[in-house]
């Protein structure tokens, strides 16, 4: 299996729109991405 699973897809555009919505910063938006594509492909990994 890939990285891009539907769950990693989510999150990508759950801080999409945060960053639109100035909720975050591109700096934060590119860290959590990073941390978020670590999880991911552990969890996927895994299975």
């Amino acid at each position: 299996m890939h990285l891009h699973t539907a769950d990693y897809l989510l999150s990508v555009h759950i801080l999409k729109e945060m960053l639109e919505e100035n909720l975050i910063t591109e700096e934060e938006y590119r860290e959590i991405d990073r941390l978020n594509q670590q999880s991911f492909n552990k969890k996927e990994l895994a299975n």
